[in-house]
């Protein structure tokens, strides 16, 4: 009989939810959820690197609101980026859908489909960090990301434009680390949501430390004139 077949598809929900009582039960332990998470794994792999190196990961993300700029990925880091985004779905599974009490036989999506949807939902915050780690962002020139940031750098001749470049580098490195990365990523328009996913942040808190590294930025110049 077909997978598609509306008494197979609910047969294979019944059957998952049954495993899924067991797991939680079990708390998540035993000889059945080892060999389940095994396969769950290996099968979750297979898929999403296919996903990642025909690209169509990209529009499956979207599906779900999160729309990404697609660039080629170098194939082995693409089985990298998939391994990635494997693991950081499995949790979401693990501890959301299983744990957490929000996948249920009522929704109507097998175990399976869960556990892909929850690996391409995890996708983004991979895909920003490898490329957040590829495009270097330490070494930003930081005029580019001030361009967008109320232009601070003044309007000039080609001399004032040096100087004020490397007053703008100089007030950068004074920046920490967590504050570099957030007005790059701020550049590169990400949402304070999208920085706060990447950064293990609130919105709010992504706001007022973007704000604070604004004000550090420009205090610095004034002071040395």
């Amino acid at each position: 009989m077909d997978s598609s077949d509306p008494a197979s598809a609910a047969d294979r929900l019944r059957i998952d939810g049954v495993l899924v009582q067991h797991f939680r039960e079990s708390g998540l332990s035993g000889p059945v959820w080892d060999q389940f998470h095994r396969q769950l794994l290996g099968r979750g792999l297979t898929i999403v690197t296919k996903l990642v190196r025909s690209g169509g990961i990209f529009s499956r993300s979207g599906r779900h609101g999160r729309y990404l700029q697609q660039q080629e990925i170098p194939r082995l880091e693409a089985e990298e980026l998939a391994s990635d985004a494997v693991f950081e779905g499995f949790v979401h599974f693990r501890d959301r859908g299983l744990l957490g009490q929000e996948w249920s036989v009522e929704k109507g999506q097998p175990l399976n489909e869960y556990f892909v949807n929850a690996c391409v939902l995890a996708f983004p915050n991979v895909y920003r960090r490898w490329q957040t780690r590829t495009h270097g962002w330490q070494d930003v020139r930081l005029v580019d990301t001030l361009a967008s940031l109320e232009h601070v750098v003044a309007e000039g001749t080609p001399e004032d434009a040096v100087i004020e470049q490397q007053t703008a580098n100089a007030a950068f490195a004074t920046l920490s680390e967590d504050s570099r990365r957030l007005l790059f990523l701020h550049d590169q328009g990400y949402s304070h949501a999208e920085i706060g996913e990447l950064m293990r942040l609130t919105p709010r808190a992504v706001e007022g430390r973007i704000r604070r590294a604004r004000l550090a930025v420009r205090r610095r110049p004034e002071e040395e004139r």
